[in-house]
C-alpha cells in the first residue's frame, strides 16, 4: 500500500535527520579551535617581529659599541700627545685639548645611546619572555582542546555509521523508485524534512493553517495529502 511506503519514508527521514545533525556537529568541530589558533598565530607574528627587532638592536649596540671604542682609542692618542711632552708649542697643545674636548663630548652622547639601547633592549626581552609564556598557555589550551575534538570526532563517527546502517535498513524496504526521488528532492528543498506528521490543523513545516478539508481528508480519510502552502508530504499522526 502507499500509505505504507510513505510510513516508512516518514521513518527514514528520522534517520535522515539525525545524520543531518550529527554531520553538522561534526562540520562545527574545527570552529572550536578556530578561535584559538588565530591567537596562537598571532601571538607567534608578534613574537616573530619582537625577536627580529631584538635582533637589529644587538647590530645597533655593537656598532654603538664600536664607535665608542674608537673614540677612546682617539681620545688616549690625543692625551698621549698632550701629555707626552713631545709638543711645546701652546697653540698646538690648545687645539690638542680642543679635538679631545670634542671627542669627549661625542663619546658621552654615545654612551648615552648605548644606555638607552641597552634599557630598550632589556624591555623588549622582558616582553618576549611574556609573549613566549603566553604561547606556551595557548598551545597548552590548543592541544587539549584539539584531544576533546577528535574524542567528539570519534564519538560522532560511531553514532553516524550506526545510523546510517538502521538507514540503510529502512531504505531496503522502500519499493517505489518514484516515491524515493520525490523524497529526496523535497528534502534537499525544505531543509531536510520532507514529510510532516500532523496532529492539529496547522502544517508542522511551514506553520500554516490548513484549509478544512485538507484536514479533513488527512484526520478522517487517513489521505496523505501535500501541503498548498510548503508542498511537503503530510501524514496524519499515528
Amino acid at each position: 500500500m502507499i500509505e505504507e511506503e510513505y510510513a516508512i519514508l516518514l521513518e527514514l527521514q528520522k534517520f535522515d535527520i539525525d545524520i543531518d545533525e550529527e554531520e553538522k556537529k561534526k562540520r562545527s568541530l574545527p570552529l572550536m579551535i578556530e578561535g584559538i589558533a588565530k591567537e596562537i598565530q598571532e601571538l607567534k607574528d608578534s613574537l616573530r617581529n619582537k625577536n627580529e627587532n631584538y635582533k637589529n638592536l644587538q647590530i645597533k649596540l655593537k656598532r654603538k659599541e664600536l664607535d665608542l671604542a674608537e673614540k677612546s682609542n682617539k681620545i688616549d692618542k690625543h692625551q698621549e700627545d698632550l701629555y707626552g711632552g713631545k709638543i711645546s708649542d701652546i697653540k698646538e697643545l690648545r687645539q690638542i685639548q680642543k679635538v679631545i674636548a670634542n671627542y669627549k663630548e661625542e663619546k658621552d652622547s654615545i654612551e648615552e645611546d648605548v644606555l638607552d639601547l641597552m634599557e630598550e633592549m632589556e624591555d623588549l626581552d622582558k616582553s618576549i619572555g611574556h609573549l613566549d609564556e603566553d604561547l606556551k598557555v595557548k598551545e597548552k589550551e590548543f592541544k587539549k582542546r584539539k584531544e576533546e575534538i577528535d574524542l567528539t570526532r570519534s564519538v560522532i563517527k560511531k553514532s553516524m555509521d550506526s545510523l546510517n546502517i538502521k538507514r540503510e535498513e529502512i531504505f531496503s524496504k522502500i519499493t517505489d523508485d518514484r516515491l524515493l526521488k520525490e523524497y529526496e528532492l523535497l528534502r534537499k528543498e525544505k531543509g531536510g524534512k520532507a514529510i510532516m506528521e500532523v496532529d492539529g490543523s496547522v502544517c508542522p513545516g511551514c506553520y500554516l493553517d490548513l484549509p478544512s478539508d485538507a484536514i479533513y481528508q488527512l484526520e478522517k480519510n487517513r489521505k496523505i495529502i501535500i501541503c498548498p502552502n510548503c508542498s511537503r508530504i503530510l501524514i496524519w499522526k499515528n
